[in-house]
Order: structure tokens, then C-alpha cells, then sequence
């Protein structure tokens, strides 16, 4: 089987839930898979997508569900449970987000899965007719967040009647709407004060009127790859400074001139403006205008992926990528978001 699996994690209120995801999701995912193609050979495609959303809720509910179990069954044997529970509840209390590309390459099918904000794209390249590279932008993900209208309507129908649901495009004040772990947003009120009573639990948020908000079943896509196709996945730090058509234009400079691309404009070194990008730009607000510096960008990183992080922080202004960079914790969350993203380049 020639398949190929990257995944991109990014943790909230700790890092232990993405810990665990990284060391369980694909190997579940794997192996889920692996026995359906050997049950059915080569499964339609909503089969594939019914698979991958119950390893990913299975896993969920051994994170947020069964630990709690545990825990109960313990007390009502008259075990001791604050330390156990400050053990294995780790991943529970904490939370991630989760984008997942399964690439079948016997029928260059590309399937994202979707928990969160973060987001995957796809670039595809094209020549015009004076020889020119430009690119196609395939958005593969939808940010799961209370910007996105079909999630509100979904949360709507779930919790009728609670109008502090979204404020200012945030779901009781949380960011993403789906995601792996964050139990305070998934177990009961009268769970959560047991858990205050027994094992050093938090107090129930005000307005945590009917649970579970939050759900770990991934929104899927499926797209056919074409040669020279490439895929950008990252987490949101990313898409706040970068508009999806600037990923994009940016992957193509960076591609045309390590490839020695004769009409290549960005060649390592040199200032690449905006309007130089070879994609279809579409204006976006991003972090730009709060660092107060026009949005300019640079090629001098080998990697690809570095390439689009540089450019996020600050690009062609050195001075301001430097402050970026070298501010520390929390102070930095003030100004940037954590930016992970991986480019893969099909062939």
C-alpha cells in the first residue's frame, strides 16, 4: 500500500492532549484503515470518511470519557484518586486541535480531516500563455470556529435557546468550536463538581448550561492530486498573518526559484512585494496592520516550510522578524500565535 500520513497539532491549556494525539492518532488511524482496505479492497470514498471519524471519536472518548470512568469506579471503591486523577487526567483537561492528510497514492486520492482552526490548502500550478507560473488556491479544510456560519448553525440546533452561545465570533469564549479533549467543555455540571469535590476539579463555567459543546467527529475532504500539486497544513498562527492565496503565492516563489524558474521572480535574497505573488490575490485582514509595517516578503530560507513561517513574522522586515521571534512567552501570544506548517510536493 503506498499511503503517506501527516498531521498537524495545535495544543491549548497545555501541551498534553497534542502529546497524546501524536503518539495515538495515526497509529489508530493506520490500523483502522489497513484492516478495512484488507476487508473491501478499495472502499468508496464515504466509507474511508466513516472510518476516520470513528478512530477519531474513539479516541476522544478514551481521553475524556473512560479516564472519568475510571476515576468514578475508583471512588466509589474507596480509593484514594487526587493523585490518579492529576495523572490521567492530563490530556482531559487539556486540549488540541487536529488536522490529519491520508494520501492514497494507487489512486492519488488526498482525505483531510478536520478538528479545529487549522487549516490545509492545496496549490496547483498553471501557465499562461506569455510561459509564466502562476498557481490555483483548493482550500481542503474549513476553520472550525464561531466565524464559520454553518458551525453556529450546528451549535444553534444542538443548544436552542442559549443567546451567549457566540460573542464576537467565539463560542463561550473558546476560539475553536470542535476539538480533542477540553472535558470542561464536554462533561456534565454535575460531573465537573464531583470533580471539584474529589479531585482538585475546577468550578463549572457559568454558562456551561447543556454539554457537551465541543465534539472531537472531524469535518472530511477528499481531493485527486495532480503531478506537481503541493499541500500546505498549519496551525492557525499561521493562517492570522497569511492569507490562503499568500501561502499559496508564496510555496510558488519559493518552488520557481530553487527550481532556477527563468521568469521567477523572489529569487533567494531579493524583496518580493505583494502584488509579485503569482496567485489571484484576495484582500484579508491579517496581523499585518497591528505591527504597524507594510506586508513585504522574502526567499531566503531552504526549507519550504520555514519560507512560509518567516514570511508570517514579519518577512522582508527583518527588524520586526527578529522581535517576533525573540520575545518570549506569555508576552509573545500578545502579538503572534504558535505557527507550525508542513508543505509536501507531489510528484
Amino acid at each position: 500500500m503506498a499511503w503517506s500520513f501527516w498531521s498537524v497539532y495545535d495544543g491549548h491549556v497545555g501541551p498534553q492532549t497534542a502529546r497524546h494525539l501524536d503518539r495515538h492518532l495515526l497509529p489508530n488511524l493506520v490500523g483502522s484503515l489497513s484492516i478495512l482496505y484488507s476487508t473491501v479492497g478499495q472502499p468508496e470514498t464515504e466509507t474511508i470518511h466513516s472510518t476516520i471519524k470513528r478512530v477519531f471519536l474513539s479516541l476522544d472518548d478514551e481521553i475524556v470519557t473512560k479516564s472519568v470512568r475510571h476515576l468514578v469506579e475508583k471512588d466509589a471503591a474507596g480509593a484514594p484518586i487526587r493523585t490518579m486523577a492529576a495523572l490521567v487526567l492530563q490530556a482531559a483537561r487539556a486540549g488540541s486541535c487536529a488536522l490529519v492528510a491520508f494520501y492514497d497514492a494507487n489512486v492519488r486520492r488526498l482525505h483531510v480531516s478536520c478538528v479545529g482552526d487549522s487549516r490545509a490548502v492545496l496549490g496547483r500550478r498553471c501557465t499562461t500563455d506569455d510561459g509564466r507560473a502562476v498557481y490555483d488556491v483548493h482550500v481542503l479544510s474549513a476553520d472550525q470556529t464561531g466565524h464559520n456560519p454553518a458551525e453556529i448553525a450546528r451549535l444553534t440546533a444542538e443548544h436552542p435557546g442559549e443567546d451567549k452561545l457566540f460573542v464576537r465570533g467565539r463560542l463561550l469564549n473558546w476560539g475553536p468550536s470542535r476539538t480533542f479533549g477540553n472535558g470542561v467543555m464536554k462533561w456534565s455540571r454535575e460531573l465537573q463538581t464531583w470533580m471539584k469535590e474529589k479531585c482538585l476539579g475546577d468550578k463549572p463555567y457559568n454558562d456551561l448550561l447543556t454539554p457537551p459543546y465541543f465534539t472531537a467527529e472531524p469535518e472530511i475532504t477528499t481531493t485527486a492530486v495532480e503531478p506537481g500539486d503541493f499541500l500546505v497544513m498549519a496551525s492557525d498562527g499561521l493562517w492570522d498573518c497569511l492569507t490562503n492565496e499568500e501561502v499559496v503565492g508564496l510555496v510558488g516563489v519559493w518552488l520557481e526559484a530553487n527550481n532556477g524558474g527563468a521568469k521567477a521572480k523572489g529569487r533567494a535574497g531579493t524583496v518580493i512585494e505583494r502584488t509579485d505573488l503569482p496567485v489571484e490575490l484576495i484582500d484579508k485582514k491579517t496581523h499585518y496592520p497591528t505591527w504597524k509595517v507594510q506586508k513585504r516578503f522574502v526567499n531566503v530560507d531552504a526549507n519550504a516550510a520555514r519560507h512560509l513561517a518567516h514570511n508570517a513574522l514579519g518577512g522582508a522586515d527583518e527588524d520586526l522578524h527578529r522581535a517576533l521571534m525573540i520575545t518570549p512567552a506569555p508576552r509573545a501570544r500578545h502579538f503572534r500565535d504558535d505557527v507550525s506548517a508542513i508543505v509536501v510536493f507531489f510528484e
